[in-house]
C-alpha cells in the first residue's frame, strides 16, 4: 500500500506508535511500500518533532513511543496542537459572546503539555498564523473545495520550512507552475490565504489555498521571514497573529 505523501505516512507512524503494541520496522516498511531506510529517516523527524521514540529490546525489537507521553491519555503532535490552539483562537473570533474567559486557560493546558523546545515550536508556528476581517460576498462565492492533498501539504509546508511545487489558478482561469514558500497563513473567513514568496515572480506574493492544484512538498527548505516582508502584500487587509 502506497501513502500518498510523507506528512500521511508520518501521521501514520505515529498513530502506530501511540499504541500499546512494539511497532516492527519491517512490518511498517511493508504496509507502508516504502524502504527500511525510509522507516529509519521518518523516525529521526517525528523526533525532530519531539516525539518520544524508544527501542523495545522484547522478542522481536522494534520501537514505541514513550508511556506517559500526552495530554492525560490523549497524545497529540505539535500539528495536532496547533490546529486546536488555533480552532480555540478562530472560535474566540467568531464568538466572543461565548468563551466566558476559558480559551487562554485552555491554550496555556495544551502548551504546558509539550517540552520547553515543543512549546516554543507551536508557538512560533502560531504567530505566522494571521487573521484579517470576513472576506467579501465576491470572494465567498468563487470560494471552492481545496483537495485534502493540497491541504496536507500546505500544512507540511508551512510547518516544516518546506518550498512547495504546485500549480495555481488566477481569477482568469489562467495555470501557472510555481515553487513557493507559504511563510504565513491568513484568514478572511472563510477564505484561506497563503503568504510568501514566489520564486517564479522572485517577489513576495500572496496565493488562494483553494486555486492551488497539485501542490507537493518539495526537500528544499526556507527560513521564516518576518511579517514586515510580505504587509505591503496585505495593503486594505489589516490582520492580527491568531
Amino acid at each position: 500500500m502506497k501513502i500518498r505523501s510523507r506528512l500521511d505516512r508520518l501521521d501514520r507512524l505515529e498513530s502506530w506508535l501511540k499504541s500499546d503494541d512494539t511497532l516492527l520496522l519491517s512490518d511498517a516498511a511493508e504496509e507502508l511500500g516504502v524502504s527500511l531506510r525510509t522507516i529509519h529517516r521518518d523516525l529521526d523527524l517525528l523526533r525532530d518533532r519531539g516525539v518520544p521514540i524508544e527501542s523495545d529490546r522484547g522478542r522481536g525489537g522494534g520501537v514505541r513511543v514513550s508511556r506517559g507521553w500526552g495530554i492525560g491519555r490523549i497524545s497529540l503532535t505539535r500539528m495536532e496542537a496547533l490546529d486546536l490552539l488555533v480552532g480555540i483562537a478562530l472560535n474566540d473570533i467568531a464568538a466572543p459572546h461565548l468563551r466566558m474567559g476559558r480559551s487562554r486557560t485552555i491554550q496555556r493546558k495544551i502548551l504546558s503539555s509539550f517540552s520547553a523546545q515543543d512549546q516554543q515550536r507551536i508557538r512560533e508556528m502560531r504567530q505566522r498564523i494571521r487573521i484579517g476581517g470576513r472576506a467579501s460576498a465576491e470572494m465567498e462565492q468563487s470560494l471552492q473545495d481545496a483537495s485534502d492533498q493540497v491541504g496536507d501539504a500546505i500544512k507540511e509546508g508551512f510547518a516544516l520550512g518546506k518550498v512547495l511545487s504546485l500549480t495555481y489558478r488566477d481569477r482568469e482561469g489562467a495555470q501557472t507552475a510555481r515553487l513557493f514558500e507559504p511563510h504565513f497563513l491568513v484568514l478572511n473567513q472563510p477564505v484561506w490565504y497563503a503568504v510568501g514568496w514566489d520564486h517564479l515572480r522572485d517577489a513576495p506574493r500572496t496565493l488562494r489555498t483553494d486555486r492551488m492544484q497539485d501542490a507537493r512538498v518539495t526537500d528544499d527548505s526556507f527560513t521564516p521571514r518576518p511579517w514586515d516582508d510580505f504587509a505591503a502584500t496585505q495593503d486594505g487587509n489589516p490582520t492580527r497573529e491568531a
